[in-house]
């Protein structure tokens, strides 16, 4: 009987002390080896990609945007200035322009900008700046233009948001992607602006009318460049602006930097 428990208890002991191929797989320093493996695929995993983008081209902007516009379909932007923050909605009627204005808002652009024209009553023109940076990371986006987008029913009345463009040998109007203004202006009575429609063969809605008789702006630049935004908050900011110093070229004696964010 004794040799039979003892016999027993030999075998429970060499049972469990002997390894099978499940508990070798377990064992402390194959799970620690796993575990760095592990920690180092799942490390590796959450390193964001550095996103790369095309420069572009004015044979391949419009394809890029119309792409690009699908893709990010945001509305709403906020320049944000040391005189406060103002909050513009981009029109989906000029969705080139809308597309090109989110893009360079994503890619920061703005940042390294100003308002560098400020035009009492008139205009305050920004996207631009004096640095070398700027220069270099327009030449890293692209050295293109956009295509005019006119649609009636976009003028410049107070508060628009309208692209730049050069006057000279540009016939179909073409924007500066970069440069944008946003209208100031006096109020108009009726029949001026039936001479402004006359004059630069627009012809005005009575709501449109009413709009330029009551807060004003700028019709003599209607059809002229492409309107595509509005300020929705934040006119007040953008008459302070307005008030400053500038020096004969109009440009702020003081720099007025900006930032753009995406906005809800």
């Amino acid at each position: 009987m004794f040799r039979l428990v003892a016999t027993l208890f030999i075998s429970i002991v060499l049972f469990s002390c002997s390894s099978s191929p499940d508990q070798e797989k377990s064992s402390p320093k194959k799970e620690a080896k796993t575990q760095v493996k592990e920690k180092a695929t799942t490390q590796k995993k959450a390193e964001p990609k550095e996103e790369k983008y095309p420069t572009l081209t004015n044979e391949t902007v419009v394809d890029f945007m119309k792409e690009y516009g699908k893709k990010n379909p945001e509305t709403l932007v906020r320049l944000e200035t040391e005189y406060g923050n103002v909050k513009i909605r981009l029109y989906e009627n000029t969705p080139i322009h809308r597309a090109n204005f989110i893009y360079l808002t994503k890619r920061k652009y703005f940042d390294q900008t100003q308002f560098y024209r400020v035009a009492k009553e008139f205009v305050c023109q920004a996207g631009n700046s004096d640095d070398w940076e700027t220069q270099y990371t327009r030449k890293d986006i692209g050295m293109y233009t956009l295509p005019a987008e006119l649609p009636k029913e976009n003028v410049h009345t107070y508060g628009a948001v309208a692209a730049a463009r050069s006057y000279n040998d540009n016939p179909e109007k073409l924007s500066s992607p970069y440069e944008f203004y946003i209208i100031m202006g006096p109020t108009f009575n009726e029949p001026t602006m039936r001479i402004y429609g006359k004059e630069y063969n627009v012809e005005y809605s009575p709501e449109q009318i009413e709009l330029y008789g009551t807060i004003g702006g700028q019709p003599s630049l209607d059809q002229q460049h492409t309107v595509f935004g509005e300020v929705i908050e934040g006119m007040d900011v953008i008459e302070e602006i307005n008030k400053v110093e500038v020096d004969s070229r109009e440009w702020p004696n003081k720099e007025i930097p900006i930032k753009v964010r995406i906005a809800e």
